[in-house]
């Protein structure tokens, strides 16, 4: 079966979503982040879709114990992000997600595990300028070095570097990464849309 890798941070007060942070207060942050991860690993849990999920993560806390009784968890080595990301495609895994979007869906896996059929590589973009999802048929670990990360020209440089392959695109999702998203999802959390992943670009 595919595998999915979900890349998280082990939920530390101060070390997870630092930007988010400076915007609503560092135990908000982390507050924020618990529910986003819990959001995650529940609509990507094991029988969810068509792919065996793992967890890599970074850091250790109580919680990670816990994701064991459901999930393959493996630690992320050293490294930048695209580093780390590249080595779990050379460790075997097809699709790699994060784990702050609220649009994230077993259905948006399962799409882009389905256009690996046609496809070497598929991105699934944010709002902004980065992705959310990465899937690819072969590692190509090309498209992991010298991007510029967390800047607006991920996604941009990553497809520059993609040049040559196949490549499809999902729907843009967005991410929370400060007060505005955060807002964002609050108001989609109250109407119950955000727990069904009904709440796409332009929702």
């Amino acid at each position: 079966m595919t595998r999915l890798a979900i890349f998280a941070r082990a939920p530390i007060r101060g070390r997870v979503k630092t930007r988010l942070a400076k915007d609503i207060g560092t135990d908000a942050a982390l507050l924020a982040y618990r529910e986003l991860l819990a959001l995650t690993l529940s609509r990507l849990a094991p029988g969810q879709g068509s792919f065996s999920p793992e967890i890599w993560v970074e850091g250790d806390s109580p919680e990670v114990v816990t994701w064991r009784r459901r999930f393959a968890v493996f630690a992320q080595p050293p490294g930048d992000i695209g580093e780390r990301m590249a080595a779990a495609f050379k460790a075997g895994v097809d699709v790699l997600v994060g784990c702050d979007i609220p649009c994230l869906t077993a259905a948006y896996v399962d799409e882009a595990v389905a256009a690996l059929a046609d496809a070497d590589l598929v991105l699934g973009p944010t709002e902004d300028g980065g992705y959310c999802l990465v899937a690819m048929r072969e590692p190509q670990i090309g498209i992991f070095q010298n991007v510029p990360w967390s800047t607006g020209d991920v996604l941009t440089t990553t497809l520059e570097a993609a040049s040559g392959l196949s490549v499809k695109t999902l729907d843009t999702l967005w991410d929370v990464d400060n007060g505005n998203d955060f807002r964002r999802w609050q108001t989609l959390r109250e109407t119950g849309r955000a727990a069904r992943g009904n709440c796409l670009t332009g929702d």
